[in-house]
């Protein structure tokens, strides 16, 4: 959009789709959007007489580009770094093979020479000593290229997972997300369009807001797919950005997102693991949300020694666990706590809140 009203001279106009493209793009940490954010960035200011702006953004289009480039160009100096160690492999063996050839040989005539008929059994017996050590060097050989043809079909059997699991996440992102977008589309014009009684309007109305959660729910699936592991950094940023949608959506709810200074940010989850993490602290603050009538939300995380500890609390109505019936979302939260191996505990009374406490 933005570009289009560049060529058409309403560049004022594309100043906002610039900046939105530009938001989406960092904020779910898509490179290629980034890069063509930047390059529209520099092309506004270029054509709105901004000098110095258009050379900044264009300067720092140009590092995005480069960095990107750079993933690739890592990528084919290890597939050649390898092809190398190999080549040098096989010659190295080649070398041993000859060497010791030589030196049996040369072993061979001396032995004759000097030691004659009656050396004749010392000669045959370090043959057969030299022959015992070629096949002990041959196997250790054998074995060497065996660990090599290993390692070779395991990085290409990763890649090969990557590329597939990359290919499926465009498939959703494309063909589901597309559809789901047009469906709260035709929801929207069906709502505006025509005169709909009140019932059914509420009732489309739910429809729509359903398929937007879906939409949300499949974007965190892609964005943990794209990952073999996700570091905590990672998921501390997704649950910010989450956090920050339930403010704006629940104004009258105060939300505080506490991270302990033990808490490794480089620590790495396998990507179903942070998955689940995730969906378990985004169904705690679903529930406090709808159902607590809180005032403030608090979301603390901190390790004790080698457990991490994920506290959601309330200061809402509370509950009654033993009477109360339970949903699809507390059942949720133990099951995905189960199949990470984690301990989760809730507390609640009526009048006194609710802390639900992960352990992983």
């Amino acid at each position: 959009m933005a570009q289009v009203l560049m060529e058409f001279d309403r560049a004022r106009e594309a100043k906002k789709y610039i900046d939105s493209a530009y938001y989406y793009a960092t904020t779910y940490n898509v490179a290629v959007d980034v890069e063509m954010a930047l390059q529209n960035y520099s092309q506004y200011y270029e054509v709105t007489n901004d000098k110095d702006k258009a050379l900044s953004y264009y300067k720092e289009f140009s590092r995005v580009r480069d960095s990107v480039l750079n993933i690739e160009t890592t990528s084919k100096i290890a597939e050649l770094e390898i092809e190398f160690q190999t080549e040098k492999k096989e010659k190295e063996i080649l070398s041993q093979r000859a060497d010791l050839a030589e030196k049996e040989l040369d072993l061979s005539k001396k032995n004759i020479y000097i030691l004659g008929l009656g050396a004749l059994a010392v000669v045959l017996g370090l043959l057969g000593y030299l022959f015992y050590n070629q096949q002990k060097l041959k196997n250790r050989q054998l074995q060497k290229e065996n660990q090599l043809k290993d390692a070779l079909i395991k990085i290409e059997t990763q890649s090969k997972l990557q590329e597939q699991r990359l290919r499926i996440s465009r498939d959703l992102h494309d063909n589901i997300g597309a559809q789901l977008t047009f469906i709260i589309s035709s929801l929207d014009n069906l709502k505006y369009g025509f005169k709909i009684p009140e019932k059914l309007g509420n009732k489309i109305k739910g429809i729509s807001e359903f398929t937007t959660i879906t939409i949300h729910e499949l974007r965190d699936t892609i964005w943990a797919m794209n990952k073999d592991k996700i570091t905590f950094e990672d998921l501390q940023i997704r649950i910010s950005n989450f956090i920050d949608q339930a403010n704006l959506a629940a104004q009258n709810i105060k939300f505080n997102f506490n991270v302990d200074k033990s808490v490794d940010s480089d620590m790495a989850f396998t990507s179903v693991k942070g998955m689940n993490v995730y969906r378990i602290i985004q169904e705690a603050i679903n529930n406090a949300v709808k159902y607590a009538e809180a005032s403030a939300i608090d979301v603390d995380i901190s390790m004790q020694e080698d457990t991490m500890i994920i506290r959601i609390k309330d200061d809402g109505k509370g509950f009654n666990e033993a009477t109360i019936n339970r949903g699809n979302g507390l059942n949720n939260m133990r099951k995905r706590s189960e199949d990470i191996k984690g301990q989760l505990t809730i507390q609640s009374e009526i009048g006194q809140g609710t802390t639900v406490e992960v352990k992983i």
